[in-house]
Parts: C-alpha cells; structure tokens; sequence
C-alpha cells in the first residue's frame, strides 16, 4: 500500500498539468476564432461604407450628367451611370446602413425597410428622368439639382469617418465605434434627398 501512494500525487499533478494546458489551448483557440471572426465582419462593414461613398459619387455623377445632357442620346449615356448606383445603393443598404439601425433599436426588417425605401425613391426619380424623352421641365431640373445637391451633403456627411484598413480597426467598425452616428446622419440625408427628388 505504501508503494501506491508515492505514484498517486505525481500522477494527479502531470493530469491536472495536461488538462491545465489543455483548456489553455482550447480558450485561446476560442478567442482568435472570436477575434477572426470581428475583424471579417469589420471589413464587410467597411467595404458596405466604401460602398455608400461609392453611392453618392454615383448620385452625383448621375444627377449632373443628366442636367447636362443636351439632347435624347446623351441623356440616355447619363442613365448608364445609374447602374453604378443602384449597385452601390444596394451594397451600402445591406452592410453599414441596415446595421445602423438594429445598432439603434430597430429591427433588422425595420432597419432593411428605412434602409432601402429612400434608395429606391431616389433610383426610381432618377431612371424617369435618365429614360424620357424630349426637354426635361423646369421641375425635373429642380429635382435634378437636388439631387447633385444632396449627393454633395451625403459625401461630406461619410467624409467624417475614414474607414478602416486594418485588423484592430476592423473589429473596432465591428464594434460599431465612431461610425454609427456618420451613418445615421447620412441616412436622415438620404431621406431629405428622396424627399427632394421624388
């Protein structure tokens, strides 16, 4: 009996080492998994709110183009430049602007709802405009030149946050520092500018 007992303490302690070691290597691996998976999301925000500047470039470029255009064709050449926004518009919508609502107590189908209704507002005015034919009116000018309006507002509301590039940066987007209040602002913009327009 006495020859067990000798084996017994140095036996627990090399199992309570294995194990100790053991739950060390499993949380860490917990914790990058946890870490690894913030900074993907940060990034797809970050590439939603590179989308939304991408948006009002696009508006921009859009409304100008087509107050510009002299005649059928080249008002025609103008609406090309929507596919650019209705690309950027829905890219943006779905990342940063949706998250920006659940962020401040809406639901996510609540948030998807303001999100998109003033985007597809603005889309819809603009494609009129982009396919008509003939002379645009002195109102069609009027909301063409608020939307260019409004996509200068849009741009310079976004401009108050650089998104970010790198990983600590991303899981801080993830988190939902600094940017949340740019993008609520620039939703209240978006829906002044489809106010505006439509």
């Amino acid at each position: 009996m006495p020859g067990k007992k000798k084996y017994t303490v140095p036996i627990m302690l090399v199992i309570i080492t294995l194990l100790t070691f053991l739950i060390v290597v499993l949380f860490s691996r917990v914790l990058l998994d946890g870490q690894s998976l913030k900074t993907e999301r940060g990034e797809r925000l970050a590439a939603s709110y590179n989308y939304c500047l991408l948006y009002a470039n696009a508006l921009k470029e859009t409304a100008d183009g087509l107050l510009e255009a002299g005649d059928d064709a080249s008002r025609m050449q103008a609406a090309r430049a929507q596919g650019k926004l209705e690309l950027a518009g829905g890219e943006c919508a779905a990342g940063v602007l949706v998250q920006a609502g659940t962020r401040s107590g809406l639901s996510e189908e609540a948030a998807t709802s303001a999100a998109s209704a003033p985007l597809r507002k603005i889309e819809g005015a603009l494609q009129r405009f982009g396919t008509r034919i003939g002379a645009l009116t002195d109102e069609e000018r009027t909301s063409l030149t608020a939307a260019a309006a409004a996509a200068d507002k849009l741009a310079a509301e976004l401009r108050a946050y650089t998104p970010p590039t790198g990983a600590d940066r991303f899981r801080q987007m993830q988190a939902g520092v600094d940017w949340v209040p740019v993008v609520q602002r620039f939703i209240k913009e978006l829906n002044g500018a489809a106010a505006a327009i439509g």
